[in-house]
């Protein structure tokens, strides 16, 4: 009987295979990386921004070739979302809505609610409120953080760390503007008893920002003028002294899909038709952070 050996199995023959087994590994080990960090008071600061920098994925899909006119879908301006998967989500801060309160170990449903309404407002205030999307004015945010973490969190803004940011809030790129109709957003929200005993709400949304195109009859499809994130992190309720007390984000994990990659590697939001070198036909199913492919093209 012939010797099998592991490495003559025809999958780990196939480069394409072994590409995304790879990505699968490192993607799956950041993960468990990023899990077991417990919080610290300093979360965003130092070696912690460092590690949640590489859980930000561009999930961009393999597209057919051709004739760029071939398969051309019509976008209606009106109605950015049609034809895509987000036209059924909810609109604005409607889809971000909190469960009924019960109580979550010693805390009381009065205690949950009142958390489920601060971790609330921190998702809208971070991912749709538009003074910090277009205009990048971060401070309605800032404000909603414990003092500590206030000050950490603002030094990610300072133009050095925009990567780590857009694990904090959105942000759109130079040079591009929302539409006026409301991002889609759907998702939810669940509390816990946290590590150390504190009171934490976990959070899971996606959020669809459609953006004005000077010349929509040139756009391949909805896919192009609309863009797409989705965010999952773990906020945190602590009592301590007047700088520890108040609402922490003690984890954050993030995707981008059907964006403009030259924009997304710097931690901005862009969507695809702003980036010529995209081939045509990108996926919008958000998924999960584990289907996606990751990294843009080349």
């Amino acid at each position: 009987m012939d010797e099998y050996r592991i490495e003559d199995h025809p999958d780990l023959r196939d480069p394409g295979w072994s590409r995304q087994a790879v990505r699968r590994a490192e993607r799956e080990a950041r993960w468990r990386r990023w899990r077991s960090r417990r919080p610290s008071r300093r979360f965003w600061a130092g070696s912690a921004i460092a590690a949640a920098a590489v859980l930000l994925a561009w999930a961009v899909f393999a597209t057919q070739g051709g004739d760029p006119a071939a398969g051309r879908r019509a976008v209606d301006v009106d109605d950015p979302f049609a034809g895509t998967s987000a036209a059924a989500w909810a609109d604005g801060e409607a889809g971000v809505v909190a469960p009924a309160a019960v109580p979550v170990g010693s805390f009381s449903a009065e205690e949950v609610a009142g958390a489920y309404e601060r971790v609330r407002r921190a998702v809208v205030v971070a991912r749709l409120d538009r003074r910090v999307v277009q205009d990048r004015d971060v401070e309605p945010l800032l404000s909603l953080f414990a003092p500590d973490l206030r000050e950490s969190v603002r030094t990610l803004f300072d133009g050095r760390n925009d990567g780590e940011a857009a694990l904090v809030a959105t942000r759109v790129a130079d040079g591009v503007r929302l539409a006026g109709v409301e991002p889609k957003v759907r998702g939810g929200m669940e509390a816990a008893v946290g590590p150390s005993g504190e009171l934490v709400v976990r959070t899971d949304y996606s959020f669809a920002y459609a953006f004005e195109a000077a010349r929509p009859e040139e756009l391949r499809g909805p896919e192009d003028l609309v863009a797409m994130t989705r965010f999952e992190v773990r906020y945190s309720l602590r009592e301590g002294g007047p700088g520890v007390a108040g609402l922490w984000a003690d984890e954050s994990a993030g995707l981008f899909d059907s964006v403009a990659c030259p924009a997304a590697r710097r931690g901005f939001l862009a969507p695809a038709f702003t980036d010529p070198s995209l081939p045509p036909g990108l996926s919008f199913d958000v998924g999960s952070p584990s289907s996606a492919s990751d990294g843009c093209p080349g």
